[in-house]
């Protein structure tokens, strides 16, 4: 890294360049200052300008002086960025400090969505999941585009741009509102690192709230897995049902509770990183789980998650879990009703809310159930609780007889 000549031109002067080495591209950067030099001025050990008197030297000091400013910047991008800094955000900041360019119009909301999942990417510290709602979000601006024959730039992202945005997810891509609040979190996001970079938007996307909805998401009660695990099944839906009630008996998500092995095992608790969020969990090794486990001998088939789901819906079917549930999914005002058989909404997730739930209903202390589950959160705890009517029946007829 540092300040290089390029060949002098016809009046002997000499474009000084910066080169930068980005470690994580594992190539380098090269940027312009606008300084020329008369190459007899240059030290090329120091990488800077000589110290002369005169005019020539009031010059050189100048050069030097910018040079360092360079530097400066360069540091305080590094800072900031981190693992993150890329040639892109090099070139855009250097120009916005160096050049006072400050709105950049002529780039489109593209250029800007680029640096911003470029930066992403290579900063290693957001997975491919989130990746993937960054990009799917993207596609849908790109929709808007053409349906309105318009491309957009920073600053056509206003209130009105928001709720146009709002509205196609709702009636195009018809999206619930608590799938819209995640899809409208990337958009945000989007929209704060434009903002904390200096490519200023409107800001009243931050004002702009959707409704988290109460979910109709169920749980399984005892009786329900003692009945799953005497259910006569063949071979294949039988390790489908074990490795759902390993689920069930460990309160993971299939993306943890799927590839438990001998490894993550530590005396009487599977300790193990979560995929998704990096939490570990201290999972008890009860007898119903530790059994399951022995029977596989710890060695566990991964099954991709919608044909799971599909295998789990079939063996509640055969379970007998069709009782009517009444379903409902809000679109903003709309509310969308439908009535289905239980077992069609128990998924691999159903095992994660079945644990939390029975073990409240054991009188588990709240904190230990979100130790052992990996959850930090205790919003986010108390959406996986779900009521279980008898329970409560029991526990009024207690009170009130």
């Amino acid at each position: 890294m540092g300040f290089f000549l390029k060949t002098p031109n016809k009046k002997n002067l000499s474009s000084i360049q910066f080169i930068i080495w980005i470690s994580q591209e594992e190539k380098y950067v090269k940027y312009y200052t606008g300084q020329k030099i008369n190459p007899e001025n240059w030290d090329q050990k120091i990488q800077r300008p000589k110290i002369k008197r005169g005019k020539e030297g009031e010059q050189n000091r100048k050069i030097n002086h910018l040079l360092n400013e360079y530097e400066q910047v360069l540091d305080k991008l590094k800072e900031f960025h981190g693992k993150g800094l890329n040639k892109f955000i090099i070139w855009s900041e250097f120009d916005k400090h160096f050049k006072k360019i400050r709105k950049e119009s002529k780039k489109n909301f593209k250029y800007y969505y680029d640096l911003f999942i470029n930066q992403k990417k290579e900063s290693g510290s957001v997975k491919k999941t989130t990746i993937f709602r960054f990009e799917n979000m993207y596609k849908t601006i790109i929709k808007l585009e053409k349906i309105n024959n318009k491309e957009y730039y920073l600053k056509d992202f206003d209130h009105a741009f928001y709720m146009k945005f709002i509205s196609y997810c709702r009636k195009k891509e018809s999206l619930s509102d608590n799938t819209l609040k995640r899809k409208y979190g990337c958009l945000k996001s989007f929209l704060n690192w434009c903002n904390i970079n200096g490519y200023n938007t409107d800001l009243s996307y931050k004002k702009i709230q959707i409704k988290q909805r109460e979910t109709n998401h169920i749980s399984l009660t005892e009786e329900d897995l003692i009945k799953l695990e005497e259910l006569k099944l063949d071979d294949r839906l039988s390790y489908y049902r074990d490795l759902f009630l390993i689920g069930c008996y460990s309160g993971q998500r299939y993306s943890d509770y799927s590839r438990f092995n001998k490894k993550f095992r530590q005396g009487e608790n599977i300790v193990i990183r979560a995929k998704k969020t990096g939490t570990f969990s201290f999972i008890y090794l009860n007898k119903r789980l530790l059994g399951l486990l022995e029977k596989y001998n710890w060695e566990l088939t991964t099954i991709s998650s919608p044909k799971f789901n599909l295998a789990i819906q079939s063996i509640c079917k055969k379970a007998g879990f069709n009782e009517i549930i009444i379903s409902e999914k809000f679109y903003g005002e709309k509310k969308v009703v439908k009535e289905l058989p239980r077992y069609k909404l128990i998924a691999s997730h159903t095992a994660r809310r079945t644990f939390i739930t029975l073990s409240a209903q054991k009188n588990i202390p709240d904190h230990l159930v979100m130790k052992g589950t990996g959850i930090r959160n205790y919003k986010t705890f108390l959406n996986y609780v779900k009521l279980d009517v008898n329970k409560l029946n029991e526990e009024n007829k207690k009170a009130w007889g």
